[in-house]
């Protein structure tokens, strides 16, 4: 389904003077616009649009948390025909409940104050018209890019923007950490409160819970500020977010916590902030690694990653779930078990797979996440440790099915069909091999070099691998040449099928040629 525009009406933004100092500006909206306002979800309406703050002016000693000129391989987005821009958006939010399934309004109009970074073409030309909305990840306790790590390089080449939304009051602390001035306005409080900076012991890491509620803060807020920042893709202020390009197709992505709240914005709020809108706000949903788990509407009690079973209701735009072999692991292979779905949802699983890549470069620095307050995974420094990691790549998967809703929203050209891993018991069943039966099977894996592991171990978000001798590797497949011959076949094919992309084939053979050289296979015998 296209996305389609709406007839709103813009909030009139007023400049505020203590802004002034932290380079805060505020886009401009027609003259004597009234505040949008619709109807929301149980009771009452909200505004539709919220004030934009921004772009906020990076110098030398105050620039955006995550910029990739401060990743752990620093990157300038402008050689790639890039703008890294941060932004805040300032509205407010309704907390809700759903006793017996029923959405119901808990807490009405909680201002707040919350951060966006996006990354877009420079040039109005290059852009495709594909906004990719990513709900950043928490379970570090900083705002996680996942979704970024996994596709960059892929959205640069199809000039698409990515625009990742803070979601949790626990990232807003470590964004206050990281430089208190700059973040000073952000606010998730539900009142008026001080608190201590949450600061990680570096001295005792596992002290540190990022699950943990944040006194005073509401993270239920998170609904509202997803759906207010669809409804603002489509307005003049949009426009102007993005640099003047429009965003034609609009996607909603979560990574594993983000996928829970993914999960949990779909089942709960798609339907009714629809037909208040008339019309979607966002033309589909892509849910790595993130089970069919949902979370609570409203702030736990306790802390921890609380979770409630996953309804996964009829849609009327496509929903694609990419998993992991190891997501079995982290919340239970019941929980990936093959079922009927309604003719919009897709589930790919990926056999070999880990939950998440430790060895990508576009990740903070150590020296930026320390800054946060946080703690960052020092163990990928060292090469005895990196070398047992495996590398068998999801990220083919994610971007074929990011592109399989790009495709289905805008052409009506549905997906591959749901593949499913093998299990028995409630345990992934495993093959000859060592490997993982069943799902989305690469030609990595029809044609392995070993066995790939999920996970290291039980519960890991790593995973592990054991390759082959060059001696069975000879005996097995003859040459490197021949090798790759066979995984190109079987890579080929699911091209034609839509389980991948040129983008995903050439990245499959980067991977094959690094383990074969790990292996000891002569490069000459490609």
């Amino acid at each position: 389904m296209p996305h389609q525009s709406r007839n709103l009406r813009y909030r009139k933004l007023l400049a505020a003077s203590c802004l002034g100092a932290l380079g805060l500006g505020l886009l401009a909206s027609p003259a004597g616009a009234a505040p949008a306002k619709h109807p929301y979800p149980g009771s009452g309406t909200l505004e539709v649009v919220p004030e934009v703050l921004g772009p906020i002016e990076a110098t030398g000693d105050s620039y955006p948390w995550s910029s990739l000129s401060h990743a752990r391989v620093p990157a300038d987005v402008s050689e790639l025909g890039y703008v890294e821009e941060e932004f805040f958006l300032r509205g407010e939010a309704n907390v809700y409940g759903n006793p017996e399934g029923e959405l119901q309004v808990v807490t009405e109009n909680v201002p707040y104050t919350n951060h966006l970074l996006v990354r877009r073409p420079a040039k109005k030309a290059d852009s495709s018209g594909v906004v990719l909305v990513d709900i950043l990840n928490a379970s570090n306790g900083f705002p996680g890019e996942d979704h970024l790590r996994r596709m960059w390089d892929w959205a640069v080449e199809e000039g698409h923007t990515i625009i990742g939304v803070t979601s949790k009051p626990i990232q807003v602390d470590a964004l206050k950490n990281f430089d208190p001035e700059r973040y000073a306005p952000l606010s998730w409080d539900t009142a008026d409160a001080e608190r201590e900076p949450i600061i990680a012991d570096r001295d005792d890491p596992s002290s540190f819970d990022p699950f943990m509620v944040v006194p005073g803060a509401e993270e239920g807020l998170a609904w509202d500020i997803i759906t207010q920042v669809g409804t603002l893709l489509e307005s003049r202020q949009g426009r102007a977010l993005l640099g003047g390009q429009q965003a034609k197709t609009v996607l909603l992505m979560g990574q594993s916590q983000s996928g829970l709240y993914l999960n949990t914005y779909a089942s709960n709020f798609h339907e009714p902030v629809t037909e208040a809108n008339r019309g979607p706000v966002f033309d589909g949903y892509l849910n790595t690694v993130g089970a069919v788990l949902e979370r609570p509407l409203a702030q736990p009690q306790a802390g921890g990653l609380a979770t409630v079973p996953g309804s996964e209701p009829a849609l009327d735009v496509p929903f694609i779930t990419v998993t992991s072999e190891g997501d079995a692991g982290l919340f239970g292979a019941a929980t990936l078990a093959e079922k009927e779905l309604t003719e919009n949802r897709r589930h790919w699983q990926v056999p070999g797979t880990p939950h998440t890549d430790l060895l990508s470069p576009v990740v903070p620095a150590d020296a930026e996440i320390y800054r946060s307050g946080r703690l960052p995974n020092t163990a990928v420094h060292d090469e005895a440790f990196r070398s047992t990691l495996n590398t068998f790549p999801l990220e083919p998967a994610v971007v074929a099915a990011t592109e399989s809703l790009i495709n289905w929203s805008k052409r009506n050209r549905e997906a591959a069909p749901s593949q499913w891993f093998e299990q028995s018991a409630g345990q992934l069943v495993r093959g000859a091999d060592g490997n993982a039966a069943g799902g989305l099977r690469y030609g990595l894996l029809e044609h392995p070099l070993g066995q790939f592991h999920g996970a290291a171990h039980p519960g890991a978000v790593y995973g592990s691998m054991e390759l082959i001798s060059a001696e069975e590797f000879a005996q097995s497949y003859g040459t490197r040449s021949a090798y790759l011959e066979l995984v190109g076949k079987v890579d080929t094919k699911l091209i034609e099928q839509g389980y991948l992309t040129e983008w995903g084939q050439r990245y499959f053979a980067e991977v094959a040629n690094d383990l074969l050289d790990r292996i000891g296979v002569p490069a000459g015998t490609k």
